[in-house]
């Protein structure tokens, strides 16, 4: 590990300069699950550290009748473990929480460094973009709001430029008669990274005969999350009987874009989407009968 400059600022005015001052040379410190792995091994060797941990105002869940908002120090496992937020409208984001790695992982990571990590198989990353998230970057006297499905540009690459931070996530209140689920696919479950990861989200109508809004949303079988936009439009206007379903997952699995790595083959990821698919829709149209 090489010798870098340590900062531990208490407020996100102070944390951002220090950032810009910093350059190409600084990297921000939250959880640390995937940073201090990467300078152990010589992968990252910034010149400037800038720990976030001690800025109280991003560690935080707010959950409201209007909306949830996440800070960028709030943690994976509290997401995981939270009762209200679970049992929530928004309960896909603590079921993928539970998903992520192991408990020791999950005590240190938080939800906005997985996010903006930008990793093709993140878990947490498919639910958000299903559920309308919503990033708050902040820079040197600038503020703005980009949905999380925009911010993603490939692996390991966003939208957020040098000298901003993601300060939280914000998602608004789902309507009555939706569901959202995650499913994920991995060889040892949670300790392993997705070979294919799913967020499924449906909107039924008042008397649940008819499908009035969905977003499908595929993990890890592209560069990033993607959005599944023939499989939603199948499932828009109709009754999510098995026949629809099959079809939507059929439309899922022409639109992923996956590659051969050592986790799994495309032509297997290729062919779990269709299976995984199925099963988050059928899991979220539970949700939302359960919501109505």
């Amino acid at each position: 590990m090489n010798d870098f400059e340590y900062f531990r600022p208490s407020t996100i005015e102070e944390a951002v300069d220090l950032y810009r001052e910093g350059g190409k040379g600084a990297r921000l410190l939250a959880g640390g699950t995937e940073l201090v792995n990467e300078m152990r091994s010589g992968k990252s060797r910034p010149e400037r550290v800038i720990d976030l941990k001690h800025i109280r105002d991003l560690d935080f869940m707010a959950l409201t009748p209007e909306r949830l908002r996440i800070g960028a120090l709030y943690r994976v496992r509290d997401a995981e473990r939270s009762p209200s937020l679970r049992q929530s409208r928004f309960g896909a984001v603590s079921f993928a929480a539970g998903t992520l790695g192991s408990p020791q992982v999950r005590n240190k990571a938080t939800i906005v460094g997985n996010v903006c990590r930008a990793s093709p198989s993140a878990d947490l990353i498919p639910p958000l973009i299903a559920l309308g998230a919503r990033a708050t970057i902040v820079g040197n006297g600038t503020r703005r709001s980009v949905p999380v499905e925009e911010m993603l540009l490939g692996p390991g690459k966003t939208v957020v430029e040098s000298g901003e931070i993601v300060t939280e996530l914000d998602m608004a209140l789902i309507q009555h008669n939706t569901g959202c689920s995650y499913y994920k696919l991995s060889p040892r479950k949670s300790l392993d990274l997705a070979v294919v990861g799913v967020a499924a989200m449906v909107r039924m109508d008042s008397a649940m005969s008819r499908c009035i809004d969905a977003r499908v949303v595929l993990g890890a079988v592209a560069p990033t999350a993607i959005r599944a936009r023939k499989a939603e439009s199948i499932l828009i206007g109709s009754h999510l009987s098995q026949s629809v379903i099959e079809a939507a997952a059929r439309a899922a699995s022409d639109e992923a874009k996956p590659l051969d790595d050592v986790r799994a083959s495309a032509w297997y990821r290729r062919k779990m989407v269709d299976v995984a698919v199925r099963r988050a829709l059928g899991l979220a149209l539970e949700h939302a009968k359960k919501r109505r």
